[in-house]
């Protein structure tokens, strides 16, 4: 999935952070993917989404808690 963008959605609420945004450069291992967030990003559960070029979903990671 090379050039999909990758946001940070909390779960909860639906809503999508402002950052981080990562757009995958290059092929990575399949299941890696390492992001750093911000720390304004607050405790809570979380998912990632990949959206291609369209804008469209590609891809959702499964929930994850960030502490």
């Amino acid at each position: 999935m090379v050039r999909a963008k990758v946001v940070l959605i909390e779960t909860s609420s639906g809503r999508q952070l402002p950052e981080p945004v990562t757009t995958i450069a290059s092929p990575v291992p399949v299941g890696a993917l390492r992001i750093r967030l911000p720390e304004a990003v607050k405790p809570g559960t979380y998912f990632l989404r990949a959206l291609n070029g369209r804008g469209e979903d590609a891809a959702r990671s499964a929930d994850f808690e960030i502490g």
